[in-house]
């Protein structure tokens, strides 16, 4: 008896440390994450995504500004570089592009004895600003290309362009690349078909000559066989 009132003494007296202990747990304050690294770069990449945009819409602006010159003849001989370099006299080029002249007709140039070298027919070319392009439209049509040089007797053909943008010629050009592979497709069809019927036609007139050399096996056997017959009874 006198062990369990001992024992009973010790629990009353550990209670009031464990509701203590308890009640300084639940007032604590919670501990404080401290900032992590991802915050920071989600930060660092919003910054970087907004730069870019502003680039994004600043060359959108500039786009939008640029004028374009048609160039309607191109002399011969003349070069890409060297249209450049006589345009950017005149103020800042942009963009350039030269058509090139079709291949076939090269190719009857050459084999009429003429030169093989790359012409081309037309171009374009884009300045930083409309009203520098119609200035120098305005200033070089129908003027000697070069004082001096191959081509001073060449006299520019050119015209501004007006409400014309770069992506209309990119669009042009893109079309007429798919134009010439839809020709060319269908031109090798058509070849392939031809080379069919040739040879359908060679095959049926192999067959053709069978048939009259066994005809004429036949006939001659036939007339040999007559003959024979003929020179018995004869006999």
């Amino acid at each position: 008896v006198l062990h369990y009132i001992q024992r009973i003494i010790s629990i009353e007296m550990s209670e009031p440390n464990t509701l203590n202990k308890a009640k300084n747990d639940s007032t604590a304050e919670p501990p404080i994450d401290p900032p992590t690294k991802s915050k920071t770069k989600s930060k660092s990449a919003k910054k970087k995504k907004k730069e870019r945009l502003d680039e994004a819409v600043s060359y959108a602006e500039k786009l939008s500004k640029r004028g374009v010159i048609y160039i309607s003849r191109v002399p011969p001989k003349m070069t890409v570089s060297k249209v450049k370099t006589l345009l950017s006299q005149l103020g800042e080029v942009t963009r350039l592009y030269l058509e090139e002249e079709d291949k076939s007709v090269r190719k009857r140039r050459k084999r009429a004895g003429g030169s093989s070298s790359k012409r081309y027919v037309c171009g374009w070319v884009e300045f930083p600003s409309r009203s520098l392009a119609s200035n120098i439209a305005d200033s070089i049509h129908q003027t000697p290309l070069e004082r001096k040089g191959p081509h001073c007797d060449d006299l520019w053909s050119v015209k501004y362009l007006k409400g014309f943008k770069w992506e209309m010629l990119t669009e042009k050009v893109a079309y007429e690349r798919r134009v010439r592979e839809q020709k060319l497709k269908v031109e090798m069809v058509n070849a392939k078909r031809e080379i069919r019927e040739f040879k359908e036609k060679v095959e049926e007139g192999g067959k053709f000559e069978m048939m009259v050399e066994k005809k004429k096996k036949k006939r001659k056997k036939e007339g040999d066989e007559g003959g024979g017959k003929k020179d018995g009874g004869e006999s």
